[in-house]
C-alpha cells in the first residue's frame, strides 16, 4: 500500500532521511578506541546493502529482525537497514536465559536474529529446527556472516513505504513479574520518543556536534539516543560493555560531550579512582535515568561534574519523558524529583478511579502519562494493557507520586509494591532512601515479606561499602533517627557484594529480590555466605 509524503513525515524513516542529508564525510559512528568508524556516506551504502540482503534471504516488510548482542558499532548499521526494508527490529537481553529468549522470539515472532558471540551459545539452544535465520558479528558455523551480508548486498538505494502505525520496535521487558512481555512501538511513537531524546540533549549540553558515548545496554535505554545524537550533527562513540574506569579514560581522552547512564553506573563511577577525570572533561551532559539514583553516588560524583540531569520514561512509554535540567540538580532538595514534562508529553495523578484535570500540588495517587509514543499493546500481557489505558488515551505508570507546585513530579513508589503492615501501606522507596542516605550504604532494595503478627513487614537487602563488627547497629540508629517504628524493616540482611541483577546494568529485577529475600526469610539455612542477615523488633 503506497504511504503519502505526510505519513512519512511522521515515521522514524525521515529522522533517518535528515540524517542520511548531513555531509558524506561527516563521521556517524566508531568505537571507543577508534579503530571502526563509520562516516555519513559510509553508513548509507553499508545500510543499502545490508537492507538488499535482508530482502534477498526472503524477508518482507513488517518481519522481525532480533539483536541479541552487548554493544557494537554494527547495530546503528542494523538500524538504518532495518528501516529501509521496512523491518522490525526486537532487542534482546544477551543475558536471557534459553529459555527467556525463546519466549521472546515466539512471541515476537522473530524471523531472523543478529547475535555476537556473547549471546549466540544460547541462541543455538533455542534455534534448532532452522526457521529463524541466524546472523553473527563476527563467524560461527552454521551462521551467516553479518560482513558478508553487507559486503554481499547490492548499493542500490531502497527504501520500503512505511507508515506511522507500522511497527518500528517490539522490546522486551519482564518488570516485575519475572516473565519477558513484549513493547510494541509504532513509528509514530519511535518518533516522537526520539524527539523527547533530541530535545533533552539539544537543551541540556548544546554542543555544535555531540559526541555520545553509548555504554548503556544499546537493547534498552541506550538505543533511543543513537539517532537523536545523528540529527543534532553528532557521532555515536560505541563501548562494549559497561566498566567504570575504561568509561571515565574514554569521556576524557575521546572528547565526549553526552552520555546516558542509569544509577548502578553512578554507583560504579562514584567508586572508581578515575573519577577525577571528569573535571577536565569535555562532558556537558550526563543523563541519568531508571531507578531513583542513590544519594551518596549522586553527592559523589557531583563534586566532579555539574553536566547531571535526571530523566525518566517507561518501556512502555519511552524514553526522556522527563526532565530535571543541570540548574535545578544544584539544588539538592530537588534530587529525589524526575523533573518535568518534556515537549509533547503530559502527566497527571489518577485518584479514586479518576484522573484529575489539575492535581492539587503534593496530592498524591497513580501517576498517568499521555503521549503518542505508548505501546498500543502488550504482546503476553493484553490483560495488563487493557487495565493501564484509559479513555483519552491517558497511561497508568503503576508509579505512586506527586506533582508539585512547578510542576515537578515525583515518585514514591510503585503500586505494586506497596507493602500493607498492620492495615496501614509502607512505600518501600521510602525506606530504601532513609537507608541511602548514609554514607556507608552504596543500595538497599525493600520487600515485603510474610509476617504472622502484621500480615507483612518489610525486609532490607543492603549493599555496604565495608562490613564491619559496628555496621549494623550504627545502620540501625541511622534508620532509627529517620523513619517511624513501623517502617523499620523487621529483617535487614548487609552484603559487602553488590545486589544481583537479571540484566547487567538495567534497574533491578525487584520480583526476583523478593523471592530471594522470602526465601532468606523463610530459611535462614539458605542465607549466602556473604550476606549478614539483622533482625530487630519493630517498633
Amino acid at each position: 500500500m503506497a504511504v503519502n509524503s505526510a505519513s512519512v513525515a511522521q515515521t522514524v524513516v525521515q529522522l533517518m532521511s535528515q540524517v542520511e542529508r548531513r555531509p558524506a564525510q561527516d563521521l556517524a559512528v566508531e568505537d571507543a578506541a577508534g579503530q571502526r568508524r563509520y562516516t555519513i556516506a559510509q553508513l548509507s551504502d553499508a545500510s543499502n546493502r545490508l537492507a538488499n540482503a535482508f530482502i534477498g534471504l526472503g524477508l518482507r516488510p513488517g518481519d522481525r529482525v532480533a539483536y541479541a548482542a552487548q554493544n557494537h558499532v554494527e547495530y546503528v548499521v542494523l538500524e538504518f537497514a532495518l528501516l529501509k526494508a521496512g523491518l522490525v527490529k526486537v532487542p534482546l537481553n544477551h543475558r536471557f536465559a534459553p529459555h527467556e529468549l525463546a519466549r521472546c522470539i515466539e512471541l515476537a515472532e522473530v524471523r531472523l536474529v543478529l547475535a555476537d558471540d556473547a549471546s549466540a551459545p544460547a541462541l543455538d539452544e533455542v534455534l534448532v529446527d532452522g526457521e529463524v535465520l541466524k546472523t553473527i558479528i563476527g563467524s560461527r558455523d552454521g551462521w551467516l556472516s553479518f560482513a558478508d551480508l553487507v559486503t554481499g548486498g547490492s548499493g542500490a538505494r531502497v527504501q520500503v513505504a512505511t507508515g506511522p502505525d507500522d511497527l518500528y520496535h517490539i522490546r522486551f521487558s519482564s518488570g516485575s513479574t519475572g516473565r519477558p512481555k513484549g513493547i510494541p512501538i509504532s513509528h509514530r511513537g519511535a518518533r516522537a520518543a526520539m524527539l523527547g531524546n533530541t530535545w533533552v540533549m539539544s537543551s541540556s549540553g548544546p554542543v555544535a556536534a555531540p559526541r555520545t558515548l553509548q555504554v548503556a545496554p544499546l537493547v534498552y535505554a541506550g538505543g533511543w539516543s543513537v539517532l537523536p545524537t545523528l540529527v543534532c550533527g553528532g557521532t555515536n562513540v560505541i563501548m562494549e560493555r559497561f566498566d567504570a574506569d575504561e568509561m571515565l579514560r574514554v569521556i576524557a581522552e575521546r572528547g565526549i560531550t553526552w552520555m546516558f547512564a542509569v544509577p548502578t553506573m553512578l554507583r560504579r563511577l562514584s567508586t572508581s579512582p578515575e573519577l577525577p577525570r571528569l573535571r577536565g572533561s569535555a562532558l556537558s551532559c550526563l543523563m541519568l535515568a531508571g531507578e531513583p539514583a542513590a544519594l551518596p553516588a549522586l553527592e559523589v560524583v557531583s563534586e566532579h561534574t555539574d553536566a547531571m540531569v535526571q530523566c525518566w520514561g517507561q518501556t512502555e512509554a519511552p524514553a526522556s519523558t522527563t526532565l530535571l535540567s543541570k540548574p535545578e540538580m544544584r539544588s539538592r532538595e530537588l534530587w529525589s524529583s524526575i523533573g518535568r514534562p518534556v515537549p509533547g508529553v503530559e502527566f497527571s495523578v489518577y485518584k479514586d478511579g479518576v484522573v484529575l484535570e489539575r492535581p492539587e500540588p503534593g496530592e498524591d495517587g497513580e501517576l498517568v502519562i499521555r503521549t503518542s509514543s505508548v505501546a498500543p499493546t502488550l504482546l503476553g500481557g493484553e490483560a495488563e494493557h487493557r487495565e493501564r489505558l484509559l479513555d483519552d488515551g491517558w497511561w497508568r505508570t503503576s508509579d505512586l507520586g506527586h506533582i508539585d507546585d512547578a510542576g515537578r513530579i515525583y515518585i514514591v513508589g510503585r503500586a505494586s509494591e506497596t507493602i500493607i503492615t498492620g492495615g496501614t501501606n509502607i512505600q518501600p522507596v521510602e525506606i530504601e532512601r532513609a537507608f541511602e542516605s548514609h554514607d556507608g550504604v552504596r543500595e538497599a532494595v525493600v520487600v515485603g515479606v510474610p509476617d504472622q503478627r502484621w500480615g507483612e513487614t518489610p525486609a532490607a537487602y543492603v549493599h555496604v561499602s565495608a562490613l564491619t563488627a559496628n555496621t549494623a547497629q550504627e545502620l540501625d540508629g541511622w534508620v532509627k533517627d529517620r523513619l517511624a517504628g513501623f517502617k523499620r524493616p523487621g529483617h535487614v540482611y548487609l552484603s559487602a557484594d553488590p545486589i544481583p541483577r537479571a540484566s547487567g546494568e538495567a534497574k533491578i529485577a525487584r520480583g526476583d529480590i523478593k523471592k530471594l529475600v522470602r526465601g532468606w526469610v523463610e530459611d535462614p539455612a539458605c542465607l549466602p555466605k556473604n550476606v549478614t542477615k539483622v533482625v530487630r523488633t519493630r517498633g
